[in-house]
């Protein structure tokens, strides 16, 4: 028994010991569509030098931090082209690389139609869009017949509000909201 619990306790010193001295830590994330943030970590500080390389092993960028410990730097690459790119990280304690899959920054918008509070048949309709969007609004009534059609451009972002007190609705309404790029989202009241 004695035996064990001295195993155990040596065990658990060599993983604190191990952790204690743990080589360089580095991973990548995504900030958005064009920007990766490196984040680095080391037990000491020293100098370290950041590479990035093309798909066809071509530097296209390089840079050296000194006397540094840990760091989270951001990297655009909005003025490359698409396609895959190898980060390398290189220390005291050797070189670590990860691969990033670029793609230029698409367009997307997000929408939202509610229903207005305490206001009988009216809708809010707000598109967020990354860029500029041309969106088509189709408001139809419970037996899908066309009530009301729209094309708006938006950039940034839209909020309209629908007025269908007008209009004899008899159980619910639908939107159809579609964007330039083809999603389509449905929303019934």
């Amino acid at each position: 028994m004695k035996s064990k619990i001295t195993v155990l306790v040596l065990a658990t010193f060599f993983s604190f010991a191990a952790f204690a001295n743990a080589p360089t830590s580095f991973k990548i994330v995504a900030a958005d569509a064009s920007i990766y943030n490196v984040h680095y970590k080391a037990a000491e500080t020293g100098k370290v030098k950041i590479s990035i390389y093309n798909n066809v092993k071509q530097l296209v960028f390089a840079e050296i931090l000194s006397n540094v410990a840990s760091f989270v730097r951001p990297y655009n690459f909005s003025n490359l082209s698409e396609g895959e790119y190898t980060i390398i990280v290189e220390d005291k304690n050797g070189k670590q690389a990860e691969t990033v899959n670029y793609a230029m920054d698409k367009v997307t918008s997000m929408i939202k139609v509610s229903e207005v509070a305490n206001a009988t048949d009216k809708f809010l309709l707000n598109v967020t869009s990354t860029g500029s969007d041309l969106v088509t609004v189709r408001i139809l009534d419970s037996t899908n017949n066309l009530i009301y059609t729209q094309q708006v451009e938006v950039t940034g972002s839209l909020g309209i509000v629908y007025n269908l007190s007008q209009v004899k609705l008899a159980d619910r309404v639908t939107f159809e909201v579609s964007t330039s790029n083809g999603n389509i989202e449905t929303i019934s009241f």
